[in-house]
């Protein structure tokens, strides 16, 4: 590499991963740029529940905890922070880490700058009108769960943090936008690069991609894990990129994991569909003409990268009620612990009839059998004649609470039969949880204005 080098490193690659991470990262080596993935469409439906019970809620929480430890770090390095945790409610995170800017006396230094934009919900009646939002995986009409809808969120592009970074913002949070864009926002501002830089473009997705997932490229989620050193706590991934677009992918010093050319291979063909058209809302990339060369000391070279034109639609994701579920658990143990564990299946399944309960959908499942490779099992070798233990879960789903909540009563009874019932895995009773379920769409993206606002 020659010229300015841009390091940005992931701190985190979900909600609910280590709050510690992002220090630890930061105390180490210095970063331009921390980036915190904190977003999936199973989130966005917690994030509704959540929302249900507290209108002010709807972020990840988690950043918060983050923030608190590493403000007083960043305003000492330098170093921007990028984030989507925003989530649902981008603007009271904002409220949430100015407060906490304020307490620590860091106003002077550290300046936050909101993107929203990406809600799209109360605008729902209109654009139905111009857009089908028929379902993108098996093209069901949107009027199967218009009615039903309580979140509608569009993937914005890298453009808006480009802007927010332009004002001038230290911290930018952002609601839903892809994960790649956390990276190829701060790339676009420190380069220059113009918004129809195909290639370079590109690269910035790729670099984004190394990094959503936190220690998948670093050896965290290894195919080859054995051979994999200080696994218990494998560092997170930092990517080092030039104005030309190359890429380095490392890690910082002292840290468990591994940085290969394997590790970086298996994390870029993480969730890619189509190799050569690679769509986010800012580039398309040819997954295909990456090159990847080992540099030694837990550096990947990543070039090569090839860019075209985005397409002129973005990703909504839409959560909607759609009923209520309980889980139900139950270990059985040696002797005979499969028999009873389908005994307990037909046992519930009885009781289901016996009681008239309306459910839309059942599951049971016997783990320590096989149930998790299901239908391959038996390609996997050696079978054993019997489990020691085993435990049968139970599901279902339905659109009447109170159907879905005398089940949820039959946790404790099945201590009734068959025997060697050796505990309660969730409590004597089951849990009754809304369903929130997930819808992907799309929408023309000249629908969306992004705006960005400074909070203080």
């Amino acid at each position: 590499m020659s010229g300015k080098v841009v390091r940005i490193g992931c701190g985190a690659s979900s909600w609910g991963d280590d709050t510690g991470e992002p220090r630890e990262l930061l105390s180490r080596t210095h970063l331009d740029y921390l980036v915190m993935d904190y977003l999936a469409e199973v989130t966005m439906s917690i994030m509704r529940r959540q929302m249900d019970r507290d209108p002010e809620s709807g972020y990840a929480s988690d950043v918060v905890t983050v923030m608190r430890d590493i403000l007083p770090m960043i305003a000492q390095s330098g170093t921007k922070v990028v984030t989507n945790a925003g989530g649902l409610n981008p603007v009271a995170c904002g409220k949430a880490i100015i407060a906490l800017v304020n307490e620590l006396g860091l106003q002077d230094k550290i300046r936050v700058a909101v993107v929203e934009g990406d809600d799209v919900f109360a605008q729902l009646p209109k654009l139905a009108r111009e857009v089908s939002f028929k379902n993108m995986d098996d093209d069901r009409p949107f009027s199967e769960i218009a009615s039903r809808v309580v979140s509608a969120n569009a993937y914005l592009g890298a453009r808006p943090i480009r802007a927010a970074l332009d004002m001038g913002a230290d911290i930018v949070l952002t609601g839903r936008c892809v994960d790649v864009a956390l990276v190829l926002g701060p790339l676009m501002y420190e380069f220059d690069w113009a918004d129809d830089d195909w290639d370079r473009l590109a690269s910035g997705v790729v670099a984004g991609h190394l990094l959503e997932c936190g220690p998948q490229s670093t050896g965290g989620n290894s195919h080859s894990w054995k051979t994999v050193p200080g696994l218990e706590h494998v560092g997170y991934p930092i990517v080092e990129v030039t104005g030309d677009g190359a890429v380095v992918l490392t890690k910082a010093p002292g840290t468990g994991g591994m940085v290969t050319r394997a590790t970086a291979t298996e994390q870029l063909l993480h969730e890619i569909f189509d190799p050569r058209a690679f769509l986010s809302p800012d580039v398309n990339v040819d997954w295909t003409s990456i090159i990847l060369k080992d540099l030694g000391q837990d550096r990947v070279s990543v070039t090569g990268m090839r860019g075209a034109p985005p397409p002129d639609t973005l990703r909504v994701s839409m959560t909607y009620r759609d009923g209520y579920k309980t889980v139900l658990m139950w270990p059985y143990a040696w002797p005979d612990a499969m028999a009873k564990a389908n005994m307990a299946i037909k046992k519930i399944e009885h009781t289901i009839a016996r009681l008239g309960l309306r459910l839309d959908a059942t599951r049971a499942d016997i783990f320590g059998a096989g149930a998790i490779h299901g239908a391959r099992a038996a390609l996997l070798g050696e079978r054993h004649d019997e489990a020691l233990e085993v435990f049968v879960r139970f599901a279902a789903r339905s659109q009447h609470r109170q159907d879905i909540g005398r089940l949820a009563a039959q946790q404790a009874p099945m201590h009734k039969g068959p025997p060697g019932l050796a505990g309660h895995i969730s409590g004597g009773r089951g849990q009754v949880t809304p369903i929130y379920t997930h819808w992907a769409t799309l929408i023309p993206g000249d629908r969306l204005s992004p705006k960005i606002s400074e909070l203080r």
